[in-house]
């Protein structure tokens, strides 16, 4: 008797979803006959799951490309954090700032911020006014038994007539809309703190209410500041004017609206210069930024600090090599055609260490000229060798008008950036920090036309592209290929072609060729093989159970016709 060969298990060569009990009368080995008749089928399924592997080891090299990127991004052109962003002047003024301690001068009157155009030495400052805006002010607040009020203090202890849904209309500056505060005191909880929370958070930010428990001073205000900002109580609900000092409505309210009135001696002169023009408590003047306290005296002494700004320009570029050349390598790696990925068989003849060693030599090459990358190093690289129109410095190594940083000589990185001579770098941050200042950050007044298609224009050809200074170009490459800072979802070239799909239809053939929109094709076409190959496996097995079928009742009538004959 023939041997019982009993298979069961997923569709593929030698199984399916039945329990099948084969060979007991033909004595044939039927799943190795199924299996080399699926051969051809099975072998467009493994070329299919392999496009499909090699598609998805794109799609995670083109993600680990992004991530690198998008931390370039953050690291050096974050507009929320000056210390993250490259193009803030703060990183190219080359100074120290260190405070004067004396009986006459405190520091907490005002702050220096020194910036491109400022001067080394010692900066005074003597503050008389402070900017303020127009507004109210009840220099005590008390409460209906006389007694000074607290931001707890209900509004009915205050006027019992403030149970009321309260209203109050401003206007600042006469603006086109007015402000509304609203809040539900019909209950008579309502406490003066509360009323001061419904004045600034209902402000929109243009007025500000404070309240002090110490003296018990309320006061509201413009937030804008200088000698012309007003404000107009359009309509107010009864007996507020207990709380916010007597007003009429509808007259302009100039009270309190004032300039900075400073006096500030910079270095080198011996007599200060008188400022009352300054409608902000922060302005700058000749580079120096003042932000101002109270009033009072203060003085900083500025130094030069070179140093701070070559490592800024040196950390932006150690990362952006390391970023480049990573991409460089992946667009320069030859593929070895020894090593594809691996089929289902193989992987079951291998040990773990030996399935990981394969495909790290198989992803070898995946981005191999891959043209996104490429164009995105090729416009890097024309974003560092293209002139800023009048900068009065460029990037190379020699000539009266170099600053010492020049593109790779190396064929093997051609988009590296080098600090070819550190000295000369430093030099130019010293002697023109300005010019400096311009060369990488400029940006265009000139902004190129937009065309039919909604798209614009940006390249070493137009004007914009010209003016715009090396890190500013460098940002505008970035997110057209990684999408904006700190922004992941985005329909920007690289991101979208690796993370986008938009092709759903029924055959994969209705999208843009992202790699999702292949690997969707992919997906479909191992499912089709595989409902092939199942067919055709249940047909083959089918057939073989009919010639099981046969077999058995030829024996049957040989075992028959044997025992007639024997008889």
């Amino acid at each position: 008797m023939s041997d019982v060969t009993t298979t069961t298990g997923a569709t593929g060569a030698g199984g399916g979803n039945m329990i099948r009990l084969t060979g007991l009368s033909t004595g044939l080995d039927v799943d190795a006959l199924v299996k080399k008749m699926l051969t051809a089928e099975q072998t467009k399924l493994d070329k299919a799951k392999q496009a499909e592997q090699t598609t998805q080891w794109k799609q995670e090299a083109y993600q680990d490309i992004i991530k690198s990127v998008k931390d370039l991004q953050s690291s050096f052109f974050d507009s929320a954090s000056s210390d993250n962003n490259i193009l803030s002047s703060t990183n190219f003024a080359p100074y120290t700032v260190s405070g004067v301690g004396t009986s006459t001068v405190d520091t907490s009157v005002a702050t220096f911020t020194p910036g491109v155009g400022a001067k080394t030495g010692q900066y005074k400052i003597t503050v008389t006014t402070l900017a303020s805006g127009a507004g109210l002010k009840n220099s005590e607040v008390i409460t209906s038994t006389s007694t000074k009020a607290t931001l707890s203090t209900k509004l009915t202890d205050i006027d019992s007539s403030l149970k009321e849904s309260i209203n109050l209309t401003l206007n600042v500056n006469g603006g086109s809309s007015n402000i509304n505060i609203k809040l539900d005191n019909t209950l008579g909880n309502s406490t003066l703190g509360d009323l001061v929370d419904a004045i600034n958070n209902q402000g929109s930010g243009s007025v500000k209410a404070t309240f002090s428990e110490l003296t018990g001073e309320f006061d509201l205000k413009t937030s804008a500041t200088g000698s012309t900002t007003n404000m107009t109580i359009e309509s107010g609900s009864t007996d507020l004017s207990k709380i916010l000092g007597s007003y009429t409505a509808g007259t302009k309210i100039t009270s309190g609206a004032s300039n900075a009135n400073v006096t500030i001696t910079p270095p080198g002169s011996s007599t200060g210069t008188t400022v009352t023009d300054k409608t902000s408590n922060n302005f700058t003047i000749d580079g120096m930024t003042y932000t101002l306290s109270s009033t009072g005296d203060a003085s900083v002494n500025v130094g030069m600090d070179t140093e701070k700004v070559y490592d800024k320009i040196k950390d932006f570029v150690d990362k952006y090599n390391t970023v480049v050349d990573n991409i460089e390598t992946k667009l320069t790696e030859k593929k070895d055609s020894d090593y594809s990925p691996l089929t289902d068989s193989q992987k079951s003849e291998m040990t773990t260490s030996q399935i990981t060693a394969w495909e790290t030599k198989a992803k070898v090459g995946i981005l191999r000229n891959d043209d996104n990358l490429e164009k995105m190093l090729s416009d890097l690289r024309t974003a560092f060798t293209t002139a800023v129109s009048n900068a009065g410095y460029s990037l190379g190594t020699y000539g009266s008008n170099s600053i010492g940083i020049d593109t790779s000589y190396d064929i093997d990185t051609p988009a590296h950036i080098d600090i070819s001579d550190a000295s000369k770098l430093k030099t130019a941050i010293t002697s023109n920090p300005d010019q400096v200042l311009k060369l990488f950050t400029n940006v265009s007044t000139t902004k190129a036309p937009t065309a039919s298609d909604g798209t614009t224009k940006y390249d070493s050809s137009t004007q914009e592209y010209q003016e715009d200074g090396i890190f500013t170009r460098i940002k505008s490459i970035l997110e057209k290929n990684v999408g904006y800072t700190n922004v992941t979802l985005n329909t920007a070239t690289l991101t979208s072609f690796a993370n986008k799909q938009y092709d759903y239809s029924s055959t994969g053939t209705g999208g843009k060729g992202t790699l999702p929109d292949q690997l969707y094709e992919q997906e479909l076409k191992v499912k089709d093989v595989t409902s092939e190959m199942s067919t055709m496996q249940e047909k083959y097995y089918n057939q073989f159970s009919q010639l099981e079928t046969v077999m058995t009742e030829l024996n049957a009538q040989q075992s028959e016709l044997s025992s007639l004959l024997g008889s």
